[in-house]
């Protein structure tokens, strides 16, 4: 530290001593700007210079942190939103899927939080495990929607269907949100009938990644799955309508196909 000190001294010297050389000369504006700045480093103390040289390390941190932040924006995907009978598409300029094989990836499941006292927990007594898929049901969604994906979305692009992920072009990823389901689909003990508040519903979100990972389109719906009979008035004057799964398979194929015609609708 002492003999950078001594350093630092002396070239300070060095420099004053050819400024006073040169004071009878005229000296362009940048050579004379430059030579201020170093004079004034020299004059400022070491601590000085290094809370001066830090505090530059931090503007040029954060100068590229913002662009990097903007860059991965624009590099996510540079998905352009697309005109759709659905809620939400965006997709990458002229996807063309011809010839693709594409995976779906499981279905994720994320279900609507159930009020606590609501009505039909003190009409029927059922337990929120049972309005949740079991396996069985959850195997059988995730064929019906890719069914449903093949038929009306990637057979008229000249895509097809693949069960094994590694060697697929592309990978779909569906999620289920918000997803409410009125009464079990599999016979509860002791019930012939379930009459619910409400049908069955949620938002359909899916992301397909082409292999190296980046999302080539994305499309969101929210809807009401599965028919329905006519209701009734129940305790309180609540509409309460009677559940079926029959007609909530039936209906959830239905919705899919309208899905995933609806988003092939939407790319050109």
């Amino acid at each position: 530290m002492v003999a950078e000190s001594s350093m630092v001294a002396e070239k300070c010297k060095a420099m004053l001593s050819a400024v006073s050389a040169l004071s009878v000369a005229v000296l362009l504006a940048g050579t004379t700007l430059g030579l201020a700045g170093a004079l004034a480093g020299c004059a400022a103390g070491p601590a000085q210079r290094v809370q001066a040289s830090a505090a530059s390390s931090e503007d040029l941190s954060a100068n590229l942190t913002v662009a990097g932040a903007a860059g991965s924006v624009v590099g996510s995907g540079g998905l352009q939103s697309r005109s759709s009978s659905l809620d939400n598409v965006s997709a990458v300029f002229a996807l063309d899927l011809s010839g693709a094989s594409v995976y779906v990836a499981p279905l994720e499941i994320r279900y609507r939080p159930r009020p606590p006292g609501a009505l039909q927990n003190s009409v029927i007594g059922l337990d929120a495990r049972k309005r949740e898929l079991d396996s069985a049901d959850r195997a059988r969604l995730q064929e019906v929607m890719e069914q449903a994906f093949a038929g009306q979305f990637l057979g008229p692009r000249g895509a097809r269907l693949t069960s094994q992920r590694r060697g697929a072009n592309y990978t779909l990823r569906l999620r289920l949100d918000d997803f409410y389901l009125p009464a079990p689909l599999q016979p509860t003990s002791g019930l012939q009938q379930v009459f619910s508040e409400g049908v069955a519903s949620g938002t359909l979100a899916g992301t397909l990644y082409d292999r190296e990972g980046n999302p080539v389109l994305q499309f969101s719906e929210r809807r009401q799955f599965g028919d329905h009979l006519a209701g009734f008035a129940g305790p309180g004057g609540a509409s309460l309508q009677r559940f079926s799964p029959p007609a909530f398979w039936a209906g959830m194929r239905m919705d899919l196909r309208h899905i995933f015609a609806g988003l092939n609708r939407s790319l050109p």
